[in-house]
């Protein structure tokens, strides 16, 4: 085209806040009116094209900028640590205006011998190599892909952004899965929360029988089921059993069997599992009992279903899995000693199986600052040790 006389516009970014100079980035819109102009259609599609090209070189040096502004001011540890810069490292952001790639200035500390990046520390990049999607890109290719294929929301995008290299249809679906999934996730967050609800408002207006009797026990626990050959295949099913404390003699030898017992499972979650094991207990009059007891491993879906669904419960941790936790804590912090390890570990366990919480906290304490007294610090660096 012969352009007759520019008509130009300007968009100005300042760092006015953070250099002595006031730096300014300019980045320059240049187009003029064609002779005979006519078209419309094409005049458009030019001035979204430069529109676009302008924010893309408007994103890239914006970032620049900051960049620049953070090495002015970069401390690795300290004062005394010595940074040298090695080079550069390109990275590529997939924006909602297209892909915008810029340089990332890596350093070397010679003092600590480590690599650092300080615009991936400052932007959350540290755990993409080489590219990342922005979050109006995703809600962008979200809302194309809603009726349509993933390969036709890959061409509207590219129309939208301008860029024939904004997004793959690959890409898109990847998005519109994650962004699937964290739905799914509240949706599932959503629908256990009204369940245990339910489950707290019927407890509610269960009325207490004025003749109580005895316990009710309510076991839980988790299995590990395999479904198919292969890695990942294991599944956990959830077991409830329910039982009272009345016993009968059964046999010529007068063994003790469980008159009234209950099985519930699945492989769901705890809501599940939990609203089907307070099915049972109202069965079985869970109001008529002076006691409810839970027992468990300690499992976190354990302690959800006795804080929605039995909160009056006694919880119990299982002896089991408390003594291999405590043995296991001994064994970490005295590996080398055997003799040492048992002879400490025994009157702390004996606390327990009487259920002397509190004695048995105050030797582990006693113990932990003995220990540190001593200068024997290297002994609790251990996290699954006496820590």
């Amino acid at each position: 085209m012969e352009n007759p006389a520019p008509d130009c516009n300007c968009l100005g970014l300042t760092d006015d806040e953070y250099t002595k100079e006031g730096e300014e980035i300019q980045v320059r819109i240049e187009e003029s009116l064609p002779e005979c102009f006519k078209d419309v259609d094409n005049w458009e599609a030019d001035v979204r094209r430069i529109g676009f090209q302008a924010m893309r070189e408007m994103f890239r040096r914006g970032i620049e900028l900051y960049e620049k502004k953070l090495l002015s001011e970069y401390v690795h540890k300290d004062e005394e640590c010595c940074i040298v810069k090695r080079g550069k490292l390109d990275f590529t952001l997939s924006t909602a205006v297209g892909k915008v790639t810029f340089p990332r200035q890596r350093l070397f500390c010679d003092t600590c011998g480590k690599w650092v990046t300080p615009l991936n520390e400052a932007l959350g990049l540290h755990h993409e190599e080489k590219e990342r999607t922005t979050i109006a890109l995703q809600q962008l290719s979200s809302l194309c892909a809603v009726n349509q294929p993933y390969r036709l929301a890959e061409k509207m995008v590219k129309e939208i952004t301008q860029d024939t290299d904004a997004i793959s249809h690959q890409q898109i679906k990847l998005v519109v899965d994650q962004e699937g999934n964290q739905v799914r996730q509240h949706e599932e967050q959503e629908r256990k929360r009204v369940s245990f609800d339910i489950v707290r408002e019927i407890a509610d207006r269960q009325p207490r029988s004025p003749t109580r009797k005895g316990q009710l026990y309510i076991c839980l626990d988790g299995i590990g089921v395999r479904s198919n050959k292969g890695k990942g295949c294991w599944h956990e099913g959830k077991v409830g059993f329910l039982c009272t404390d009345e016993r009968e003699a059964v046999g010529r030898r007068g063994a003790k069997h469980i008159p009234i017992k209950r099985y519930v499972s699945s492989f769901e979650d705890s809501a599940v599992l939990g609203s089907r094991v307070y099915a049972e207990a109202v069965k079985m009059g869970l109001r008529e009992y002076m006691e409810v007891i839970v027992l468990g491993d300690g499992a976190r879906w354990i302690r959800e279903i006795h804080r929605q669904c039995f909160r009056d419960a006694i919880y119990i941790l299982d002896w089991y899995h408390l003594h291999r936790k405590v043995c296991r804590a001994f064994l970490y912090t005295f590996r080398q000693d055997k003799a040492i390890r048992r002879k400490l570990r025994r009157p702390i366990t004996k606390h327990l199986w009487k259920g002397q919480k509190e004695d048995a906290l105050k030797m582990l304490k006693e113990l932990y600052f003995q220990l540190l007294s001593e200068g024997k610090q290297e002994l609790l660096e251990k996290r699954e040790g006496l820590q």
